[in-house]
């Protein structure tokens, strides 16, 4: 397996930035728009085992973008992550939620739980992508419920090397790029970095602002020494 285990301060098990997750109505069109506005391409990822959902990547080395869309309506009733894509779409929101990774995700939780923090169970996940080659995963919500939030969820790769999705070829118009800080909006965004610093430690990848609604507002990519945002 590989290790995912980039240094985090004052985390253990560690956690870093794995992805960022676009709701989209069209996934074709989804990518289509992000290479003309953006210069990013974006490759078809696959169907989800389960909750009605597939999706598309923009790799970004040991990072990546995901634009995701409900494509099977009638599964995301067992889906948390379905039900908020599809609420997002619906809001016309740019993010519907963003993704650390671990690699020891029980440890992760025991921490948590351990801090006072209520979660749900952790989930199973997979999809199979185009060349049939199956993708799987744990993950660790940190809300219970469908609205938007500005905590991430954390993920655990059960994979082999040179599979995580951001190691994918692909060919951006500006050179290689890379997730240089993901800004999340916060009610109450005292609360909001308190927790982020269990999760993160005292990252700079990424900035909590004020806001009257709670989820991510934008994204710094960093590419050939220049930034593009998007909001």
């Amino acid at each position: 397996m590989p290790d995912f285990s980039q240094s985090a301060p004052g985390l253990e098990p560690p956690a870093v930035l794995d992805h960022v997750l676009l709701p989209v109505g069209n996934l074709e069109d989804a990518a289509r728009h992000l290479h003309e506005r953006y210069g990013l391409q974006a490759n078809p990822g696959g169907r989800h085992a389960a909750g009605g959902t597939a999706n598309y990547i923009v790799p970004l080395g040991f990072q990546y973008l995901e634009l995701i869309a409900v494509v099977e309506p009638s599964e995301i009733r067992d889906s948390h992550l379905g039900a908020r894509v599809m609420q997002a779409v619906g809001d016309g929101r740019t993010f519907v939620a963003w993704a650390l990774r671990t690699a020891d995700l029980d440890a992760l939780r025991a921490k948590l739980l351990g801090e006072g923090w209520d979660l749900p169970p952790i989930a199973e996940g997979s999809r199979r992508r185009p060349d049939g080659q199956v993708l799987s995963w744990r993950t660790q919500d940190v809300e219970k419920g469908a609205g938007p939030t500005a905590i991430p969820f954390v993920i655990e790769w059960k994979i082999a090397d040179g599979l995580h999705p951001g190691e994918a070829a692909a060919t951006h118009e500006h050179g290689p790029t890379s997730i240089k800080r993901v800004v999340v909006g916060a009610r109450d965004p005292e609360s909001v970095q308190r927790r982020l610093a269990v999760l993160l430690g005292e990252s700079g990848m990424h900035e909590v602002r004020e806001s009257d609604s709670d989820g991510v507002e934008e994204l710094v990519l960093a590419h050939s020494g220049e930034e593009t945002v998007i909001r």
